[in-house]
């Protein structure tokens, strides 16, 4: 068992290193079968799912229970950009660009024994974020902003213990150690003023930077009691982690104009900062009997933690240029801007056949992080609502129990329209001419579709 652990949590880990993050933030829904009760499951949790959710829960859970999970995410999105008019009174148009990005498998390996006693519960795990990748046309309106975000990721590796002291008390915590790697290709300009415009395309230079951070300590913690029979409450909170690339690189493509035709970028080396934000979460519960429950979570996530993302390239320089003095690669900064959000999700199952089939649906709303002056296909994030399905069939052996779990999520986010943009191409040479590139429509919704298998050694 231990080595089949280990061999699934590799895998996981190799797995996820195409899990891409969402414009850097992530749908509130997580394993197959919370996301059924779109997402509410910080009170009802009882399968390894624990981990993640609420640790306090993994003394509630019964026996060595396996659990290995993957949801498939797809994400439409489009932005039609609003025409500009540029200095000599013209008016430029621009083709509308949607993600061409594929789905995504988000896989999860989880893992928690109650040791054979009823107070206390270990747990151990594998699990990224909900996201889905995003990528664009490399001479698309959008591509000041970015043009591939697909190969970025994050996951979190976590151990955690709970303790029950009383039948309807329960606490736990998780040390976790978030894993994140970032990668992102987009355009800078080098537009200097004359002989072009601002987005000429033959002053593009493509842009490709990776930074990595494997090594980053956060924590979660929980608490669950059970005042009255059939009532429960709950809550979790999820520790913020700061990520710090030492060495990363970058990579740049010379613009095709003949002011660069003799120019060399010395320097391939950076370093960058991101931070992740903290999250309280907590819950209400009711079951009645064995035939049916309802919770309803709540939640505040302080993305408010993500101001920018800074770049701090290692002495890199553009030089022997025709008409333009050595340039300076300096420090850079994507402007983030995000905003707190809160949400909110309400989550049933209905025993159909007790310990056999379960249904289940839920609903959520989540308010959006992104800025709206900031808002553009690198950043993407308004206010969401999803309605989702699933169930689960159980089959049970002498010393087995095996649990199937189907669940489908449609997240859809109102539209959003930029009219007063405040994000700005990266003009290399001449900062003072940059344009702002992300006014105008923006549409965009997830679709998630999951299987997961439960086992439980009794």
């Amino acid at each position: 068992m231990k080595r089949t652990i280990q061999f699934l949590c590799l895998a996981v880990m190799l797995f996820t290193a195409q899990n891409a993050l969402a414009g850097g933030l992530f749908v509130p829904l997580g394993g197959v079968r919370n996301t059924g009760r779109a997402g509410a499951g910080v009170v009802s949790t009882r399968d390894p799912n624990a981990v993640a959710y609420n640790p306090a829960l993994i003394a509630l859970t019964e026996g060595h229970q396996l659990l290995v999970d993957v949801e498939w995410a797809m994400l439409q999105l489009e932005f039609q950009r609003a025409p500009q008019v540029e200095q000599n009174g013209s008016l430029t148009t621009f083709q509308k660009v949607e993600n061409q990005a594929a789905g995504i498998a988000i896989p999860q390996v989880l893992f928690t024994t109650d040791f054979g006693s009823d107070q206390f519960g270990l747990g151990v795990g594998v699990f990224p974020p909900n996201a889905a990748p995003a990528a664009f046309p490399a001479d698309g309106a959008q591509r000041y902003q970015v043009i591939n975000m697909a190969n970025t990721l994050a996951f979190t590796t976590e151990l955690a213990f709970a303790w029950r002291p009383h039948p309807r008390f329960a606490i736990g915590a998780g040390i976790q150690n978030v894993t994140f790697v970032f990668k992102g290709t987009g355009i800078a300009s080098t537009y200097f003023g004359v002989l072009a415009s601002a987005e000429d395309p033959d002053m593009d230079s493509v842009i490709t930077v990776d930074a990595s951070d494997y090594f980053t300590l956060s924590a979660n913690f929980g608490i669950w009691a059970e005042p009255f029979d059939g009532f429960e409450i709950a809550a979790s909170f999820q520790l913020f982690s700061d990520h710090e690339s030492r060495n990363g690189s970058f990579k740049g493509a010379l613009p095709n104009h003949y002011v660069y035709e003799r120019s060399q970028l010395i320097g391939s080396h950076m370093d960058m900062t991101i931070s992740l934000p903290w999250s309280l979460k907590f819950g209400l519960r009711y079951q009645y009997k064995n035939i049916f429950d309802i919770e309803v979570d709540g939640w505040y996530t302080a993305w408010s933690r993500q101001k920018e993302i800074n770049i701090y390239p290692h002495d890199a320089w553009l030089i022997t240029n025709a008409l333009v003095d050595d340039i300076h690669v300096g420090n850079f900064t994507i402007p983030r801007n995000m905003k707190d959000v809160g949400g909110v999700s309400i989550g049933a199952d209905y025993h159909v056949i007790p310990e056999k089939l379960t249904l289940r649906a839920g609903f959520l709303y989540e308010s959006g992080a992104a800025d709206e002056y900031n808002y553009s296909t690198f950043m993407y994030d308004n206010h969401k609502f999803a309605p989702t399905i699933g169930l689960s069939y159980n089959f049970m052996f002498e010393k087995l129990d095996l649990r199937l779990d189907f669940a489908f999520a449609h997240v859809h986010q109102l539209p959003m329209t930029v009219t007063e943009g405040n994000f700005k191409q990266y003009n290399l040479v001449y900062p003072e001419k940059a344009v702002v590139t992300n006014n105008g429509e923006y549409k965009s919704f997830y679709d998630f579709i999951g299987l997961g298998v439960n086992l439980m050694f009794h």
